[in-house]
């Protein structure tokens, strides 16, 4: 017992000597600039087996017009949706599903 305890003591001792003398490495510093990466962007062709022209309306551009946001279709909240049974039967005495 006596030979574990003066090994871990030597152990941790030589651990701690290491870290206090770690040398730091001299190398210079080199300073990053974002603004010197060059980006490579890669042209994906798109294959779906058939020319989407013949579908489209002359001069299309998907990118341009404007953008409309009554175009959106969303679900309302308010509107409640009726199943067609009573949903209590099959659910727990005082079932609540807003109450967390």
């Amino acid at each position: 017992m006596k030979i574990r305890n003066i090994l871990v003591t030597l152990f941790a001792i030589a651990t701690i000597y290491a870290a206090a003398n770690d040398n730091k490495s001299v190398a210079p510093v080199e300073h990053f600039d974002v603004n010197t990466v060059e980006f490579i962007e890669e042209e994906i062709e798109l294959g779906l087996g058939f020319d989407t022209a013949k579908y489209l309306p002359e001069n299309f551009d998907p990118y341009s017009g404007d953008f409309s946001l009554k175009a959106i279709n969303y679900i309302d909240d308010c509107d409640e949706i009726e199943l067609g049974f009573d949903t209590s039967e099959y659910l727990p005495v005082g079932f609540d599903p807003y109450i967390q």
